[in-house]
């Protein structure tokens, strides 16, 4: 054999929202921009100057103010000042707003304003902040300014600020076997621990790994069989907790192997993945973690068998 050697976001209304395909169109909020001290009264100002300049020559469909002052206003959510990610969860999970516009409107010595931009994404969190400055009497080109630079940042960032398709484990792996050019399919033996190196082969690790070489057409031998194998595959898995995201809890798994031809002893290669899953259960979310390290950890390995 010849081988060539080399957060989920919860939800505080409705618990986990599902990953979801970002939209033809962006749907964006603008929200109250808050006036602190002499520009108190700007505020109101600011708002619709800026959501007017959002309706005009972008991209973006604007969610009307009026909708969603009703929204919030039937469900008694009253937000005010600066709004939070929990609380643009909450409003995008009410009107089904990707994004939230909302900022402050301050007063930085005579005759002379700084407004600041809160761009969050209300399925990620992820917050990003524009800002202008200069005289109140240069309004409406502040907020214009202000405006480009708004669209600018949720074009750049919409990868950031909304959830995209995840991809299913079915496609992936067959993305995975189908990425395989070579025609080699030696027989493997796989053989993943536990960190302590004391325990029996994992089973989640060791059994996905079998899962994905058997799809892709190799043989998968274990320390039992009668044939030898011509790969061993062998290593270490540790999963650990991570900090719970509210309803949600996490893992880290780290996976590292060594593949060898077992004839020669020869080391084809040493890999490393690191991931991290959310799930309902503990259970769920460490297996989680355990497979998606796996499945990239096989993206890269196979194709190296094959060749």
């Amino acid at each position: 054999m010849k081988i060539n050697t080399p957060f989920i976001l919860s939800l505080l209304l409705a618990g986990v929202m599902a990953h979801a395909a970002p939209p033809a169109a962006l749907t964006v909020a603008v929200y109250d921009f808050k006036g602190y001290d002499e520009a108190e009264n700007l505020g109101g100002k600011v708002t619709s100057l800026i959501a007017s300049e959002l309706t005009t020559g972008t991209n973006l469909v604007l969610f009307d103010r009026l909708q969603l002052t009703k929204a919030l206003n039937e469900q008694a959510l009253g937000v005010s000042g600066v709004v939070s990610s929990d609380t643009a969860a909450m409003i995008g999970q009410i009107t089904g707003v990707k994004v939230l516009v909302a900022g402050k409107v301050m007063p930085m010595g005579a005759n002379h304003l700084v407004i600041v931009a809160n761009i969050i994404g209300t399925e990620t969190g992820r917050l990003f902040a524009d800002q202008v400055e200069g005289s109140p009497d240069k309004l409406v080109d502040l907020t214009s300014a202000l405006s480009r630079k708004i669209t600018q940042t949720i074009n750049a960032q919409t990868t950031n600020l909304i959830m995209v398709a995840q991809e299913s484990r079915a496609n992936r792996l067959e993305r995975i076997v189908k990425s395989i050019t070579g025609t080699n399919r030696p027989s493997v033996l796989v053989n993943v621990h536990g960190s302590s190196g004391k325990s029996p082969p994992n089973s989640t690790a060791t059994a996905e790994f079998g899962i994905i070489l058997l799809k892709a057409g190799f043989k998968v031998v274990d320390a039992k069989s009668e044939q030898k194998p011509d790969v061993v595959i062998s290593g270490v898995d540790e999963a650990k907790e991570e900090p719970r995201h509210a309803d949600l809890y996490s893992f880290q798994a780290v996976i590292e192997l060594k593949v060898r031809e077992r004839r020669s002893g020869n080391i084809i290669c040493f890999d490393r993945q690191e991931c991290t899953a959310t799930d309902a259960t503990k259970v769920g979310a460490s297996r989680a973690a355990q497979v998606n390290a796996v499945d990239a950890l096989a993206e890269r390995i196979l194709p190296l068998l094959a060749k």
